[in-house]
């Protein structure tokens, strides 16, 4: 065998001496960064929430490392030490509230909740039964204060006033008294915190950094055990006046950039966060909105993992009022913010805001949310008019369909006219191929000939070569909308639809087996996935094809393929696919029917002499 070794050869060699060089030199800091950055989100996930909690309130580490539960209602004094001064609380109370849709728990010591337990029966643990219960974790807490030095709490009272309202009553060391009112609304994911600082000193306090945290949400499948075919974690806030959303990852490894992304110095009328399924949003009042924001997180281990690639952060939020001076007397400061802790359910967060839908994130890719909303609202609103999320999907898939069949249809006579002229065009390519004996200029000469040729073909049978595609793709954002409207719609949760017992999840029938496939994962029965399958081979076999028999043989690979890729997809999804695909089967039937009806009725034409 000879090697041609010219300049070409040479240039190759070089690029990828230097390419290798590179690697070489760049590969081993890179892991060494890596390492580093592993080790240092190792070392926060040992952490323990009392520890965390300490860094942000000194007063109320042992809080929570000693909790100690007391009825409501009855007043907690600080203690006395021998020499007769104050010393911190050591135990807190919490005190429920309940209405309709959650039951929200009040920690006395932090002022601030601690558990929200969502009581609709779609919005239970799977496995168990039991409510969902976020921020169970503790580490970050929603109305919590964080300051600088952190307000030592000496004194505490809660009392209760009603199963919808309760209050807090902390005195701090440094003189100040705060009274914060919780009250629920009967019929939403709603908590409202009433802010009322005094300062009976004689004289001035002034508290540096007062800022308010927003209790993060972890993953979806960490938080309820589901299994999601896909996640998203977001934090999000709005400057005043811009009605825009400002979102940030918070899985970004790099903290420089976390920072960069979370802090904002502009007023903001709210922050939040939110993972795939549901939200924790914090208000601050109209007339007095967060001077500024910033952004911290924890990196945790799903439940039973230590994989490092199963390393996750769970963010917080914090909106920061800046430095506020309390003048002396009875003159009391007031402010009121209020926080959604509850399900992404389209039509609650529409009702928050116009700037609150963006931590919706129904899209894995931004630039097709406009879309996948609209899809979401229109699922909505379907299921309002027959009663039923499977058959409303049946009739989003149907409408969306019926809209686009001009343009599939248009696509599909091309690819049947293409279809017709491949004779001609093999007989054109066998007329113009290249042979051994060819020089350059030949080549070159047979190429343009052949070009030249094929476009007057085209331009003579009035056909498009690319018709068949473009259609097709002006067709994929609104289908990839569709997909991820379906796949994020949290509404879907728990609803059954024939045999499928949650939309959410696969159409299992039957039991698993005792072992999991690479790809597929679990291996069950799922009809929906294998109908969808046999109706894949069966629309390719339909296709027109204009291609070689190598790619046709690739085409019919295809739904195999999509049968591995897609086995465990949730029901609801699947139950799209497989409308889909019926609804392009009968459109390719109704094409042919009236081809070749239009072709007989152009045969029994008489010729004009």
């Amino acid at each position: 065998m000879n090697f041609k070794f010219d300049k070409d050869t040479v240039l190759i060699v070089l690029v990828g001496c230097l390419l290798m060089g590179g690697w070489l030199i760049y590969m081993p800091k890179y892991q060494a960064k890596r390492a580093a950055e592993y080790q240092k989100m190792l070392e926060t996930t040992q952490q323990s929430a009392p520890a965390q909690q300490a860094n942000a309130n000194p007063g109320a580490s042992s809080a929570s490392a000693q909790t100690v539960v007391a009825d409501p209602g009855a007043g907690q004094t600080p203690s006395e030490t021998a020499a007769g001064t104050v010393s911190a609380l050591t135990e807190t109370k919490t005190v429920s509230l309940e209405n309709k849709l959650f039951r929200v728990t009040i920690d006395g010591l932090t002022g601030s909740l601690s558990s929200a337990k969502l009581l609709d029966p779609r919005y239970k643990l799977k496995d168990s039964g039991e409510a969902i219960e976020l921020f169970r974790d503790g580490a970050y807490r929603t109305f919590e204060l964080k300051t600088n030095p952190g307000l030592v709490p000496v004194s505490l009272d809660v009392k209760e006033n009603g199963p919808l309202s309760a209050e807090v009553v902390r005195t701090f060391a440094n003189g100040l008294k705060l009274t914060q009112t919780f009250t629920l609304p009967e019929d939403n994911y709603m908590v409202v915190c009433d802010y009322a600082w005094t300062n009976p000193a004689s004289a001035a306090v002034t508290v540096d950094g007062l800022g308010v945290r927003l209790a993060g949400l972890p993953q979806v499948k960490d938080l309820t055990g589901d299994k999601v075919y896909s996640e998203r974690l977001n934090v999000d806030f709005c400057k005043v006046g811009s009605g825009m959303c400002d979102s940030a990852d918070p899985q970004v490894k790099s903290q420089e950039k976390f920072d960069k992304k979370t802090t904002c110095d502009s007023p903001v009328a709210w922050i939040g966060s939110s993972n795939k399924y549901f939200a924790s949003l914090l208000f601050a009042a109209d007339a007095k909105p967060f001077a500024s924001t910033f952004g911290e997180r924890i990196w945790k281990f799903p439940a039973g993992s230590s994989n490092e690639k199963d390393l996750y952060a769970v963010p917080s939020m914090t909106g920061d009022f800046g430095t506020v001076t309390f003048a002396p007397g009875a003159d009391t400061v007031k402010f009121s913010l209020k926080t959604y802790c509850g399900p992404k359910e389209m039509a609650r967060i529409r009702a928050l805001g116009s700037s609150v839908m963006g931590v919706m994130h129904i899209s894995y890719y931004s630039w097709f949310e406009f879309i996948a909303r609209p899809m979401v609202m229109l699922l909505n609103w379907l299921k309002s008019l027959c009663g039923s999320y499977g058959i409303a999907i049946i009739l989003l898939t149907l409408i969306v369909r019926i809209l686009f069949w001009p343009v599939t249809q248009k696509a599909n006579s091309s690819m049947r006219r293409m279809q017709k002229l491949q004779p001609k065009i093999k007989a054109l390519q066998e007329q113009y191929k290249e042979t051994p004996m060819d020089t350059p200029d030949d080549t070159s000469r047979k190429k343009a000939e052949l070009n030249q040729k094929m476009m007057e073909l085209y331009r003579t049978e009035k056909v498009n070569p690319v018709g068949g595609c473009l259609p097709i793709l002006l067709q994929i954002p609104v289908f990839i909308a569709l997909y991820s409207a379906l796949d994020s719609a949290v509404e879907l949760r728990n609803v059954p639809f024939l045999w499928c017992t949650d939309l959410s999840r696969p159409d299992l029938v039957g039991p698993t087996l005792p072992f999991a496939l690479p790809f597929i994962g679990q291996v069950g029965f799922h009809p929906l996935v294998i109908a969808m399958t046999a109706l894949m081979i069966v629309q390719q076999k339909m296709t027109p094809t204009t291609g070689d028999s190598a790619q046709q043989k690739m085409m019919m690979l295809m739904p195999v393929i999509m049968l591995f890729m897609f086995y465990n997809l949730p029901s609801g999804l699947t139950l799209y696919w497989t409308v889909s695909q019926i609804f392009s089967i009968l459109q390719m039937k109704y094409g042919q029917i009236a081809a070749k009806r239009d072709e007989a009725r152009q045969n029994s034409t008489p010729q004009k002499a």
